[in-house]
């Protein structure tokens, strides 16, 4: 063989080896590529809760981290805490506007915005965060919920646990609330306390401290890790035990952000929205034991209503549900099947009574 032929062939052979070679990696290739192509993100996260509460420092790096690993660190979250973006009521505007990605916040700070999950925020007896979560999260696998949350994404939800009434006036009775002026975290509180007899005040739960030292307010609707989380336990010289309603904090993503999340974070998001919201429950009872420990060592008095006071107070509130029914139904929402199916939901979770049902 000439040495021209042998170069020949030599370069033929090259040629298939390296084609070979292409054909067999490209599939390879294709697979990899958008990883490499991918780009990290870092969203922004904010709840309007203090540094140290539950939210701020446990529930939502909770998310954050379970997020982050999902996406194999593509997804991080800077994650602001106490609203440092601007006002404690438009923290939910911020999210809705992408001015944040995601975040924390109460329904009861956006009247109307959330009407279906107002319900939860009714003046129900319920024993803790987590049995009240249970019968939440049934609602929403129903589809109550829905509309409510149909500009954002819903990430997960909560109650906090049951309202106890903290005051600087030993309150002994129903009758001792009238003309008391008591802050109210939600619109449902302030129809409540109307309907006892006091005198509603509305602030964010940063003013309550300051307010009850100054004589601005009597008392205030709280769970009881707030009486750590805004120091009402250093305040109140009473806690009256009503063990009613709660707070609802709900966390959401804009939608634009959801929608580019790599395809591992879109599926942690729909695969562990009921954990989360259990997760939130279960850490607030917790936070709540912590809570009546911490406010029994700066001498909070404890003070516990007879069954038959607690029946009269029970009373007494009954058109606050059926105001609720109206105005739901007045939207074209089942409020009264809602409702219904809510209160048998607790039922089955082992709460007796937990509120006199609207007729």
């Amino acid at each position: 063989m000439s040495k021209k032929s042998f170069r020949e062939k030599m370069v033929v052979t090259m040629v298939v080896v390296v084609l070979a070679l292409f054909i067999g990696i490209m599939p390879w290739c294709i697979i990899k590529t958008p990883a490499w192509a991918a780009e990290a993100v870092t969203l922004t996260g904010e709840t309007w809760t203090p540094t140290m509460t539950p939210p701020a420092r446990i529930i939502g790096p909770e998310f954050i981290k379970g997020l982050e690993q999902a996406t194999g660190g593509m997804v991080k979250t800077n994650w602001h805490t106490a609203s440092p973006l601007g006002p404690v009521p438009e923290l939910y505007t911020r999210l809705f506007t992408r001015v944040i990605d995601w975040g924390q916040f109460n329904i009861g700070y956006t009247p109307g915005v959330f009407p279906f999950s107002e319900m939860f925020e009714l003046p129900l007896h319920c024993p803790s965060a987590e049995i009240l979560t249970k019968a939440m999260i049934e609602i929403y696998k129903k589809g109550y919920c829905n509309k409510d949350y149909g500009d954002v994404k819903f990430l997960f939800y909560y109650g906090i646990g049951p309202y106890q009434l903290w005051s600087n006036a030993k309150i002994t009775s129903v009758e001792g609330l009238a003309g008391k002026k008591l802050r109210c975290p939600a619109p449902t509180y302030v129809e409540i306390t109307k309907a006892l007899g006091g005198v509603p005040v509305s602030m964010p739960a940063g003013e309550i401290y300051t307010s009850m030292q100054k004589g601005i307010i009597d008392g205030t609707w709280a769970c009881a890790d707030m009486a750590v989380a805004f120091k009402i336990g250093e305040i109140a010289k009473y806690v009256i035990m009503t063990n009613i309603g709660t707070t609802t904090q709900t966390w959401a993503m804009n939608n634009t952000p959801f929608n580019a999340l790599p395809e591992t974070g879109k599926k942690y998001i729909e695969d562990n929205w009921e954990k989360l919201s259990l997760f939130g429950a279960r850490t607030f009872d917790e936070y709540n034991e912590k809570g009546f420990a911490y406010a029994s060592q700066h001498k909070v008095e404890t003070v516990a209503w007879s069954e038959a006071e607690l029946k009269k107070m029970d009373k007494m509130i009954t058109p606050v549900l059926s105001t609720w029914v109206d105005k739901i139904e007045a939207k074209g929402l089942p409020g009264k099947k809602g409702i219904s199916e809510f209160y048998q939901i607790l039922e089955k979770l082992g709460v007796k009574e937990p509120f006199v049902l609207p007729r």
